[in-house]
Order: structure tokens, then C-alpha cells, then sequence
């Protein structure tokens, strides 16, 4: 949406409000990720034909959708070990050898994703130049084993820096589908001290107006980032080939990493 937001305002379009909505869907493709998107972005302002392209190949070209839909992070992986005595807290998962069958993974529950623009926090300088693009409040709802999740969150380009920006979102999540399914992999063992936690390192990202710039122009910008599974305890305990073949099947990875998750894009002129 931000990435709309600009490209609109470099190039005077009179965008006056954007929403997005997508529904996400579990999908039974064993050489896929696992689901789906159905994508609706509604433009509202009087928009030329001209207009409405630009605009519209912003939205399917902009930085962090390329990771879904055109695979556009080339992801580097490594697996180290640490000799620290225990993971953190929040990742004490440990392993005793390869454990359920990758067939087993959990499925990517369905959800929705709606975005809506807050136009007025927009930030300008003195001489009226865009500065930053404002947020964005996020609904989300997934559905889960007992009662449907529902969160709510702020991303967005800010001065003040308090919020996230959209890719360290896509970054951390990317984070938080490899811990589940090493997780899900991965089973307790009680009498060892070990765990695990992920770390994402991006390099060679560009700046926002690269993107952009990029977006407006329908061009693919391929990021790289390296994921490292940091293993507490002996070397060993783990086979790093196993941990490799797990996270193979990591359906946010795999996403990023082959594209295609568009089952449905509608842009909406109001």
C-alpha cells in the first residue's frame, strides 16, 4: 500500500485512498507452498486509464508482494551450531533425531488480511516533498484449533521509526514460519539443554524510492537474505542435512522462494 502511496505522489496521481484485502487459503499442491491468495486492491480517486496502470502495476510489482508472487528473495541457508548452555526461552524446542514425516507439516490455515490507509499521517518536509508515506492498520484473522485469532497491527513508513517497516514485517515472518515448522519437526527431548532460534540477515536491499521506483517501472528486484538455524548443544545431535530437508518444506520459504500465490488479483476503481 505504501509503496501505491508513493508512486502515486512522484508521479501527481490523484490517489485518494487505497485499501487492500487478501484471503488467504490452504492449497493441496505437494510441490507447492501449501496455499493460496485471492488479492482485491481498491484505488479510489478520478484516475485516467494511465493512471490506473501505473497504479495498478505498482501494486502487483511492489517490494514485498514480489517475495510472494514473483519470487524474489534469493535465500541463502546455513545451519551453525552454539556451545551456550540453552536457547532462548521462547525457542527451547530440541531434537532426538529425525521425527514426524514432512508429509505431517501442518497446513497453512485460512485467513484474511485487510489493510486500510490512514491518510492522514502522511509526513511532508517545509517545502511540501513527501517524506514518508504514513501507516497502515492491519486486520488480521486466521482460524485456529480452538477459536478464530484475530490481531491487529501498524506497518508502515514513519519519521519517528516506531512502527515497522513492510519488508522487516515480511522478514519476520519468514522467521516465525521456520521456527514453526522446525517445531513441528523437531521434538522435545528432556534431558538435553539444547534448542534453537533463526536469525534473518538481509543485505544489498536498496532504498525505498529504488523500490519504488522499481514498482512503478514493473520491474522484478531480486533481494537476498541469509537464514541461519542457530542449534544449541553438540555438533551432531541434529543432522544438518535433515534440518535442510525440513526446511525445505517451510511454506512461507517455499513461497518466497517459487512465487505464484496469486490464485485471484482484482484492482478496483472507485
Amino acid at each position: 500500500m505504501v509503496t501505491v502511496v508513493g508512486v502515486a505522489h512522484r508521479g501527481q496521481i490523484p490517489l485518494q485512498d487505497i485499501r487492500v484485502d487478501f484471503q488467504v487459503e490452504p492449497v493441496a499442491d505437494p510441490d507447492g507452498c501449501g496455499f493460496g491468495v485471492r488479492k482485491t486492491v481498491t484505488l479510489c480517486g478520478s484516475l485516467s486509464g494511465t493512471q490506473q496502470l501505473r497504479l495498478r502495476r505498482a501494486a502487483e510489482y511492489c517490494p514485498v508482494g514480489q517475495l510472494f508472487t514473483k519470487g524474489a528473495l534469493a535465500l541463502e541457508g546455513r545451519v551453525v551450531y552454539s556451545t551456550e548452555s540453552a536457547a532462548p526461552e521462547a525457542a527451547a524446542q530440541v531434537a532426538r533425531g529425525p521425527q514426524p514425516s514432512l508429509d505431517l507439516l501442518p497446513p497453512v490455515p485460512p485467513g484474511t488480511v485487510h489493510g486500510r490507509y490512514l491518510t492522514d499521517t502522511k509526513e511532508y518536509t517545509e517545502t511540501g516533498v513527501l517524506q514518508h508515506e504514513g501507516e497502515v492498520k492491519v486486520y488480521l484473522t486466521c482460524a485456529n484449533p480452538t477459536r478464530p485469532g484475530r490481531w491487529t497491527l501498524l506497518a508502515g513508513h514513519s519519521g519517528e521509526g516506531w512502527m515497522p517497516p513492510p519488508m522487516p514485517l515480511a522478514y519476520a515472518a519468514l522467521a516465525a514460519s521456520t521456527v514453526a515448522t522446525l517445531r513441528q519437526w523437531l521434538s522435545p527431548e528432556p534431558r538435553s539443554a539444547g534448542g534453537f532460534h533463526v536469525e534473518i540477515a538481509p543485505h544489498g536491499a536498496g532504498n525505498r524510492d529504488q523500490a519504488q521506483a522499481a514498482a512503478a517501472a514493473g520491474t522484478i528486484s531480486t533481494r537476498r537474505a541469509v537464514r541461519t538455524v542457530v542449534l544449541y548443544g553438540a555438533p551432531g545431535v541434529v543432522p544438518v542435512q535433515a534440518i535442510a530437508a525440513a526446511l525445505q518444506h517451510d511454506p512461507l520459504a517455499t513461497s518466497f522462494r517459487v512465487g505464484g500465490v496469486l490464485l485471484d488479483e482484482q484492482i478496483v476503481v472507485t
